[in-house]
């Protein structure tokens, strides 16, 4: 029976409400928050962890490549890409994060769900750059449509996964099954 008034109607939905308004405030604060340190923290984040990241990864599936990180280049010989700011797939882990902490769960459920997350969110971003290498030395005429609309709406999607597999686990501790 579905309720009749609006008061009643908040009331048969107050968490899946709660869990809204908390996500979009938490997605908005760490949005605001990685917009301000973007500057500080992009020589690490861009650099190290995701042209470094690629680089090694590339290498690793393809040695032949040889390829090196130096700034926010992965390059071999004269072929380079360029890791832009936004190309780290923080998207993807920001509204992960949100998700996992507007969820009414333990904190040690959360604190296993976001570490295991963002480690799975950041490796999955760094087959996504090395497939953009490949794609922008191999076949150019794609890269576009594989950088813009694949690639990141993959670790957005990937996030979204992620977080129902972790839900489903908060489901069976908690032993609701529906």
């Amino acid at each position: 029976m579905k309720p009749s008034n609006p008061s009643s109607l908040i009331s048969a939905y107050r968490r899946e409400i709660r869990f809204f308004l908390l996500f979009s405030l938490l997605f908005f604060l760490f949005q605001t928050a990685h917009y301000i340190s973007r500057p500080y923290l992009s020589p690490f984040v861009v650099n190290t962890l995701t042209a470094g990241g690629g680089s090694k990864l590339i290498n690793i599936v393809m040695p032949s490549e040889k390829t090196v990180s130096q700034n926010e280049y992965i390059s071999s010989g004269n072929f380079k890409l360029q890791i832009a700011r936004g190309c780290e797939g923080m998207e993807g882990i920001i509204i992960l994060v949100a998700a996992i902490l507007a969820f009414p769960a333990g904190i040690r459920s959360k604190i296993f769900g976001l570490l295991g997350g963002v480690f799975v969110l950041y490796i999955l971003n760094l087959f996504r750059i090395a497939g953009l290498y490949y794609i922008l030395r191999y076949k150019p005429v794609w890269f576009d449509l594989m950088h813009i609309y694949v690639g990141q709406t993959m670790i957005i999607f990937m996030a979204f996964i992620y977080f129902i597999g972790w839900l489903n686990l908060q489901m069976g501790k908690n032993g609701k099954t529906s």
